[in-house]
């Protein structure tokens, strides 16, 4: 008998929802307005996630710093940004006041030149021991009221601090990749986090439009974590033989998301994915459940296919299209699929005590759905 009973995907009721679930509320929340002390702000990488907050940030009234690595082109980043807002300015995007507000913004390599900063949003790779080297740096050349961020995907601010390193003024901020498109940023506090920093870092994100999920460390990176339980069930059914990688995200997009499992870890890195949920499932008491996926990951690793930037991945690259057939078991695959997703967020959302409301708009933006999972 196939595991993959055929029935149709129907969005379930709110009343399905198990108890300690907290009220539902509106994604247009009120929230506290203390008045803003966070005007100049750093950003450093230049890589997609590091050039998109940057870019997202410009459209605010705040003063940026732009730090780039010391392999970066400078002059043509520095040349690139002179042209875009003389055109912005030509055209009647930006006025003149903007337009000078824009001209003091600093392009550099060098940390020294965040020392006034009130926040510091840090966007390099995905590595503990280059993360940390660079807060330790960062904190003897930048003033004291300064609150450190990091925009790390899998890995939680207390890891990246040590006792002397501002732990009251020190969190995560995970946005989400388009910067400019996905309404959605982590915000990720730890037991040190003051109630001073809360407050400066709601206001900032008011100020800057961005819906955001308060989580501690136990329930951070929730929306990426409850992505792996598909993620695993995807390549558990590809490894049984019922489908094959393309197949797989092909029902995922005709019945779930826009995009696949198999593309989606292409696009993200093969490696960035690897050590992400290496990070997600360290403290899980059932980690071997994932092994199945950690081992693929590492597999592909070991032979250089990290995705997309190397050409090949679960796909070769430049993709050409190869018509497949559907399986016979797709209604069912799909089913399965939806219930494990479902289940996820139904349990992240009790384990974090994350409103309804909040968490069906935060699944809704980072998915890409027109309707959320708590919406009949």
């Amino acid at each position: 008998m196939s595991r993959f009973p055929a029935s149709s995907i129907q969005h379930r009721e709110r009343s399905e929802l198990s108890s300690g679930i907290a009220s539902e509320a509106s994604p247009d929340r009120e929230r506290s307005e203390p008045s803003s002390g966070i005007q100049k702000t750093g950003i450093i990488g230049e890589g997609k996630m590091g050039s998109g907050i940057f870019n997202y940030l410009l459209d605010f009234d705040l003063e940026l710093t732009w730090i780039c690595s010391k392999e970066a082109d400078i002059g043509k980043i520095q040349k690139q940004f002179g042209k875009r807002i003389n055109r912005s300015l030509e055209v009647g995007i930006i006025d003149e006041n903007k337009y000078r507000s824009l001209q003091k913004t600093i392009i550099s390599r060098e940390i020294s030149d965040l020392y006034q900063c009130d926040l510091i949003i840090e966007a390099i790779p995905e590595d503990i021991g280059l993360k940390r080297s660079l807060f330790e740096q960062l904190h003897p050349v930048i003033n004291p009221g300064c609150i450190f961020a990091s925009n790390s995907s899998s890995i939680n601010p207390s890891i990246l601090s040590t006792p002397d390193l501002r732990q009251d003024k020190f969190i995560g901020l995970h946005f989400f990749y388009p910067v400019a498109l996905k309404n959605i940023v982590e915000f990720t506090v730890t037991a040190q986090t003051s109630s001073t920093t809360r407050s400066l870092i709601h206001s900032f994100l008011d100020k800057i439009q961005r819906f955001y999920l308060t989580l501690n460390e136990r329930n951070s990176f929730i929306l990426n974590k409850l992505f792996l339980d598909v993620q695993l069930e995807a390549i558990l059914i590809v490894n049984e033989g019922h489908c094959s990688y393309q197949q797989m995200d092909e029902i995922i997009k005709k019945h779930m998301f826009p995009f696949g499992v198999f593309d989606f870890m292409d696009s993200v890195g093969i490696d960035t994915m690897l050590v992400s949920i290496g990070n997600y499932i360290t403290g899980y008491p059932n980690k071997s459940y994932y092994e199945p996926l950690v081992s693929k990951l590492q597999e592909l690793v070991r032979e250089g296919k990290l995705g997309m930037k190397t050409g090949e991945g679960f796909y070769k690259y430049p993709l050409e299209p190869t018509p497949t057939n559907e399986p016979l078991e797709t209604a069912g695959i799909a089913e399965h699929l939806y219930q494990s997703w479902y289940s996820a967020v139904k349990r992240f959302t009790a384990q974090s005590h994350i409103p309804i409301g909040d968490m069906n708009f935060a699944v809704k933006e980072y998915f890409g759905l027109e309707k959320g999972p708590f919406e009949s």
